[in-house]
């Protein structure tokens, strides 16, 4: 903008998208986009992405799985130290390795390690159905019988005992003595 006197005025606080350092925005009314991933379209407000990426949150708010790995991708390709990034977003540093294992990462690869919390118990689920059922005459074979609120079996009922005896020793369930179903 220019004065009557012919300079040029500076805005202490520029609009949004207008700064040669921030994320290009386009002139629509929504500052939204649709992004087509292999797991589907996911949508990214880009002015919250803007905001993030310039340390300019405020208040409890957070960006979506998506949003937040576009943020990080932006912020790597600047070169941006993979801590303060961590920091900015408000994730671990572990969340960022697995996205981004390699600096040159692509983002459509990130994008898949993206997963709501619904789709993390989901794996978690899966991942603990194929562990094979604890054994009766064990400590965690007596938390089965729990857990199911069934009555302990009487070799569950001792490893049981014997694993609270253990643990008041040691300190751990680990290693806590089995019974054998035969011995009872």
């Amino acid at each position: 903008m220019t004065r009557t006197d012919g300079t040029l005025s500076t805005f202490p606080a520029a609009v949004p998208g207008r700064q040669r350092d921030w994320i290009r925005v386009t002139n629509l009314a929504v500052p939204t986009v649709w992004l087509a991933t292999a797991d589907g379209l996911m949508l990214l407000d880009l002015l919250a992405i803007e905001l993030a990426v310039n340390g300019l949150r405020t208040g409890d708010w957070k960006l979506t799985g998506p949003e937040t790995a576009f943020a990080a991708d932006t912020l790597l390709q600047r070169g941006t130290d993979r801590a303060l990034i961590s920091r900015r977003l408000g994730i671990d540093y572990r969340t960022l390795r697995i996205w981004f294992p390699a600096d040159d990462t692509p983002l459509c690869e990130a994008l898949s390690r993206v997963r709501t919390q619904a789709e993390w118990r989901q794996e978690k689920a899966q991942r603990q159905s194929a562990a094979p059922p604890a054994q009766c005459g064990t400590y965690q074979g007596a938390r089965r019988h729990s857990r199911r609120k069934e009555p302990l079996c009487p070799p569950c009922r001792e490893a049981k005992n014997a694993g609270d005896r253990h643990y008041r020793e040691h300190g751990t369930y680990k290693g806590a003595p089995t019974v054998s179903a035969a011995a009872s």
